[in-house]
């Protein structure tokens, strides 16, 4: 008899720990979070995360809920603790993610002022002095400019290499999800007489007429001509210090000075190899740098460069003004 009622126990002490998984699974999430840490789910190549029901993650997956990327969650427990962090969702799931796969934010009492992200119209996002989103700054004599949406930074400089017009550009993602940046997209348009693009030079055809220093500068782009973009004042990066945004192709600008300063072993094949953006998928909290070549045509003043990445357009307005040059 006393075995059975021990038996019986046993089972009853089961049964109320398992009630109490299911309740705390269930809680809301103001019972559950307090003043826990917050975080985003990261989408790396998919669409959505599975959130299972274990820590290790066994297959098959006991999966509890599927987050969506971007949505929030609290971190119930130490997020590098191990592969996977303990999290709960506002609909009051709790379950477990692979840390990999979780952005981790600030304390529920002291979120992050969100960075002002630039207008899009028509799938267009255009740079405008001062308007959210859009900065410009002069670093080692070359104008940059730089246009954020939604959390993913573009910046652009251009020069004149006399022989084709070089644009380096830099692609900073500190979105929630992948972005894909496809070079032989960009495009290059001359509005100083006629409408004109100036046609996007693949850099593996360019390896076979190299016949030019193909880093070699004649003239850097001002900021545009057109009224309503010529007026403002703008900061320098010096050794004092940056101010606004963080300059993204300062290192790629250092890569171009140095290898077009190897005038004794000049390798045009290996310059371009070196310094060429190429295709490639830019994931969360990374950032990619390089140059493209466009066509040269005659006398160019106003030019608009276009970077679409992931179905938004980036438009850079600059100027070359030849006679002050």
């Amino acid at each position: 008899m006393t075995h059975k009622l021990k038996f019986l126990g046993a089972l009853a002490g089961l049964a109320l720990a398992q009630a109490a998984s299911a309740q705390q699974i269930s809680k809301p999430l103001s019972a559950l979070a307090g003043n826990s840490a917050t975080g985003k789910i990261l989408c790396r190549g998919g669409a959505t995360v599975p959130m299972t029901a274990d820590a290790e993650q066994s297959l098959p997956l006991r999966v509890v809920a599927i987050l969506e990327c971007g949505q929030e969650v609290s971190l119930l427990s130490a997020f590098n603790e191990g592969y996977t962090v303990n999290v709960h969702t506002a609909d009051g799931k709790s379950g477990y993610v692979a840390w990999m796969n979780v952005a981790k934010g600030a304390a529920n009492s002291s979120r992050k002022t969100p960075t002002p992200s630039a207008s899009v119209h028509d799938g267009v996002a255009s740079w405008v002095v001062d308007t959210p989103g859009s900065e410009r700054f002069f670093t080692e004599g070359l104008l940059v400019e730089s246009l954020t949406v939604n959390g993913v930074t573009v910046q652009v400089s251009l020069q004149d290499t006399g022989w084709k017009l070089l644009a380096n550009v830099a692609v900073a993602n500190n979105s929630l999800t992948s972005v894909h940046v496809v070079p032989s997209r960009f495009s290059l348009d001359d509005f100083s007489s006629s409408s004109k693009s100036l046609k996007y030079q693949e850099p593996k055809k360019l390896k076979g007429a190299v016949n030019h220093q193909i880093l070699w500068t004649e003239a850097n782009a001002a900021p545009s001509s057109s009224g309503y973009l010529s007026n403002a004042n703008f900061p320098t990066y010096g050794s004092a210090g940056q101010t606004g945004t963080r300059n993204y192709l300062a290192a790629h600008q250092a890569t171009v000075q140095s290898v077009s300063d190897r005038k004794m072993d000049f390798n045009p094949h290996s310059q371009m190899n070196t310094v060429a953006l190429h295709e490639t998928m830019v994931l969360p909290n990374q950032q990619i740098a390089g140059t493209s070549w466009f066509q040269r045509g005659g006398k160019r003043e106003d030019l608009v460069l276009r970077v679409p990445v992931d179905g938004i357009v980036y438009e850079f307005p600059f100027s070359f003004n030849h006679n002050n040059q």
